[in-house]
């Protein structure tokens, strides 16, 4: 497969990388982090002015209906500058998975709002002893009579904090059901609280929340197949910015022994320093590869999809360690330092590799997987 970007991707990156660049340098970072939402309300604008919100948004439901290569290029580049801004949560995984649902009553008005950044979706799968499974969820939906009645709790709904509303994924009579449902709505108590990374998230009690019927997204019969999807997808897009993230911490830690001066000489002159850093740099390159391997099987069967996903998730997860770790350790003491940018590029990477799954979780899924596909063979 070619991997070389096309002459849209690379306008579309370098538009990216201007506006992390001139926009968004670490202190406005820090600053926006430290802020009530967790980013910058006028730069989310600036994501829907661009385009960038509808980008994986079908022409049909009034996006660009552009690849999920083209945002793994934003998230790269995202990554880099540590914008902390629901990118993910919002414009590709919950964005995705309404797009999808063309059953759902209020899709398109739900579509427009994201793609006018004026509405912000987070997800809310997971619950107390799921550990990553989609399947294992304990809340649950009751009929009656002009709608439904959600009873359940859900935890660690990332960029819950700040959002309008939330795709809620309950257990119903024929299997999994997702659902919309609005920070406002009666009886639903969102408990919000920074992570490791500084950003927000949320915790949900879902105590008797009344929904109207066509507040029902996906049907029990495909609900858990299209979150299975979405989630697959997005953390394709999660491990680019993963890259990013890696990229941003290599230049800090380049740009540190070049300048650092230890018994007359910069750090980067003792070679022990200089081999730690390219061996940084190949566990980075390596990761890369394996971000393009699961975007190559971004569209593949359920089954090989998931097994390329988790593969590149435990690649992203094991350099992220490394080059993250490596980072840390060549600063020196300074590099755990709050104003000092690379340690939260190393919890940046921390958080990802807990999100959307661990690396126990995603290596005993490629295990099954594969154990599948060579008894399929």
């Amino acid at each position: 497969m070619e991997f070389a970007l096309t002459d849209e991707q690379i306008l579309l990156r370098d538009s990216v990388r201007r506006f992390v660049s001139e926009e968004h340098e670490f202190s406005v970072a820090l600053a926006a982090a430290r802020s009530e939402d967790g980013f910058s309300r006028a730069h989310w604008q600036i994501f829907a002015e661009l385009g960038w919100l509808a980008l994986l948004i079908s022409e049909e439901g009034g996006g660009l209906g552009g690849r999920l290569e083209d945002a793994a290029i934003i998230a790269e580049a995202l990554g880099r500058g540590l914008v902390s801004a629901p990118f993910l949560s919002t414009a590709v995984l919950c964005a995705g998975i309404v797009d999808a649902a063309h059953d759902f009553a209020a899709r398109s008005s739900v579509l427009e709002k994201i793609v006018a950044g004026e509405l912000l979706v987070a997800l809310a799968s997971e619950e107390q002893q799921s550990r990553y499974e989609l399947a294992s969820v304990t809340a649950r939906a009751k009929a009656h009579s002009d709608g439904f009645v959600l009873s359940g709790r859900k935890i660690m709904v990332i960029d819950g904090a700040s959002a309008d509303a939330f795709i809620v994924s309950v257990q119903m009579d024929e299997g999994i059901g997702l659902f919309f449902v609005t920070a406002d709505a009666p009886d639903l108590d969102i408990r919000r609280y920074r992570t490791i990374d500084g950003r927000k998230a949320a915790d949900l009690g879902l105590d008797g929340v009344r929904l109207a019927a066509d507040a029902l997204i996906a049907s029990p019969e495909h609900g858990l197949d299209l979150l299975e999807r979405m989630r697959d997808r997005a953390s394709l897009v999660m491990a680019a910015e993963a890259l990013g993230v890696m990229e941003g911490a290599l230049d800090l830690t380049a740009e540190h022994l070049r300048t650092r001066h230890q018994f007359g000489r910069a750090l980067g002159t003792f070679q022990s320093l200089s081999h730690r850093l390219a061996d940084m740099f190949v566990a980075h390159e390596n990761a890369r590869s394996m971000v393009f391997r699961g975007l190559a099987f971004s569209d593949a069967s359920a089954t090989a999809r998931a097994g390329a996903v988790s593969a590149t998730m435990l690649a992203v997860e094991q350099a992220g360690e490394f080059v993250g770790g490596n980072a840390i350790q060549l600063h020196g003491g300074i590099g755990m330092a709050n104003e000092n940018a690379v340690g939260h590029h190393y919890k940046r990477l921390r958080a990802i590799s807990k999100t959307h799954g661990d690396r126990s979780w995603h290596l005993a899924r490629y295990m099954r997987l594969n154990d599948k596909i060579e008894g399929a063979a």
